[in-house]
């Protein structure tokens, strides 16, 4: 029995994304893997699975678990709703068509008698990067606002739905969009998410993108559903397809954003829409980002609407829905305690920013470290990514700093399991659970309490059973949760949890009073 004033010096919390909790079937990599050491601690150790997908980590209702969503949760210690959920209410009490951000864009467009344009990632509901209702919400606002034509720029999915999604997404779409009667919708421009969201600073992905919608620099065709079956005549998914610029009878393109233009970004995450934002709005584009494109000249004059917060350093950026303010995440109330945070660059975002509740800056005793993600076309390439770099780096923290908390992120299950590659993904597991074995053997010498859990599931759920198909999306599966700790070990944990309990648990292991905001509770049974 666990007593109340029982606790730890030091607690290490280890991440792996995108490991779910399923059966173990022909899809299921993380079954299908010889990962010893995660399974011994599952069943030598205090063991639960926790909810990390829908409402329980305040996303809408059945929609699967995402890493921003999942470290805001795991970090701030209570549920925070998703932006998604702000903008569909406000589009269903019509708050949505009354929006400062987007009326004062009308206003421009009046003034400058220039052009509109929509752009952003077109997928199924369940994204968490964009949602099918907010770029319909939009075209009907412009239509209430008296535009008359709108040039649409899509970024084809292929991660948040099927590899070959596009086409009938499509089609959905443009059922619904042709309804309109006095405002004319073009499709301007195509391109993969490969290129247009990129976040680990491939800048020539970025700079594809900005000389597409900038300078109509692609393959010419002359419709969207042209662009999308040529690219799979090509052999490329959703995810990759190239650069596609749609023009008219004279082979010009029929809307390049332009000076003056009025343009919304739909996209609902900061972390793959801030590259290409910064190309369109940063005046000093090249001295801030000195590894990027030539740009040239900002273009003169634009409006750029960002749907939601897209983060610092946006010059003249206007947000329609900004983010929550959210107070007493972990790393705030550990304040004064050596923290170490690390990832590689595909996660660092999330074990920093999103983690610590969207706070920019660090706190006192707080380091931070990035480990560069190799640079590959695909993860399939290389499923171990950088988890080895990771785990050296942190054994080194340990033995020399001996922080009060750390925590780490493994992004190889979900990142590996976003290329359909069962074979890498299987890798991709086993890589993990070697790196587990070195990392929570020293750390339990090092008397460290360890926590391993995930942000949502991914690779265990890598074919669709009822059509046979390569599934790439995140799921809607539990996540594990193990507790391995010396003082602990004979703690019983609730079987009711949520992402939202691990910050707590974290501070109970510590002896810390959880403080108000946290609305989460410990996992350890008193």
């Amino acid at each position: 029995m666990i007593n109340k004033t029982q606790k730890t010096s030091r607690v290490m919390l280890v991440i792996l994304d995108g490991w779910g909790v399923a059966p173990a079937n022909e899809g299921n990599a993380i079954e299908l893997a010889q990962k010893p050491f995660f399974d011994a601690l599952k069943h030598k150790y205090p063991y639960t699975e926790l909810c990390a997908h829908g409402r329980r980590v305040g996303l809408p209702v059945g929609q699967p678990g995402n890493s921003e969503a999942g470290h805001l949760n795991l970090g701030a210690g209570r549920i925070v709703y998703d932006d998604a959920l702000t903008i569909n209410k406000s589009i269903k009490n019509g708050r949505f068509f009354k929006n400062p951000a987007f009326l004062e864009g009308i206003s421009h467009w009046k003034k400058h008698k220039s052009q509109v344009h929509i752009m952003g990632l077109v997928t199924e509901k369940n994204s968490a990067h964009s949602s099918p209702q907010h770029w319909l919400a939009m075209i009907d606002f412009l239509e209430m606002q008296g535009v008359k034509k709108v040039f649409l720029h899509l970024f084809t999915d292929g991660r948040d739905s099927a590899q070959h999604a596009a086409i009938k997404i499509l089609e959905r779409f443009q059922d619904k969009i042709n309804n309109h009667r006095f405002l004319k919708v073009y499709v301007a421009s195509v391109i993969g998410r490969f290129y247009a969201m990129d976040r680990i600073k491939k800048w020539d992905n970025i700079e594809k993108a900005y000389r597409l919608l900038v300078c109509g620099q692609g393959l010419k065709v002359s419709s969207a559903q042209e662009a999308i079956v040529r690219a799979y005549n090509r052999k490329e998914t959703d995810e990759f397809i190239s650069p596609t610029v749609v023009v008219d009878s004279k082979e010009r393109p029929v809307g390049l954003i332009k000076e003056n233009d009025l343009v919304f970004f739909m996209n609902l995450r900061s972390d793959r829409a801030r590259e290409l934002s910064k190309a369109f709005v940063q005046k000093d584009f090249n001295k801030k980002n000195p590894q990027s494109f030539k740009r040239g000249k900002r273009i003169s004059n634009l409006f750029f609407v960002a749907l939601t917060d897209f983060g610092p350093d946006l010059d003249n950026i206007r947000t329609a829905y900004p983010s929550q303010d959210i107070q007493k995440t972990l790393p705030i109330v550990l304040n004064g305690l050596k923290q170490v945070y690390i990832a590689e660059t595909e996660k660092y975002a999330h074990i920093t920013f999103f983690f610590n509740g969207g706070h920019v800056h660090i706190v006192s005793n707080e380091k931070r470290i990035i480990i560069p993600s190799p640079d590959v076309r695909s993860y399939g390439l290389r499923p171990e990514m950088s988890a080895n770099k990771i785990c050296q780096r942190i054994c080194k923290e340990i033995q020399s700093e001996r922080p009060n908390f750390i925590a780490l992120n493994f992004a190889n299950t979900d990142m590996v399991g976003h290329t359909g590659n069962l074979k890498a993904a299987i890798k991709a597991v086993e890589c993990v659970d070697n790196n587990l074995k070195k990392l929570v053997n020293l750390a339990q010498k090092e008397k460290y309490s360890i926590i391993v859990t995930a942000d949502h599931g991914n690779a265990e759920e890598m074919i669709d059973l009822k059509t046979g198909e390569i599934k790439t999306t995140h799921t809607i599966n539990p996540v594990p949760f193990i507790l391995v700790s010396s003082e602990f070990k004979s703690a019983k944990l609730r079987n009711d949890g949520s992402l939202a309990d691990v910050a707590p648990t974290i501070l109970r292991l510590l002896g810390i009073k959880k403080p108000k905001e946290m609305k989460g509770q410990s996992l350890i049974r008193t």
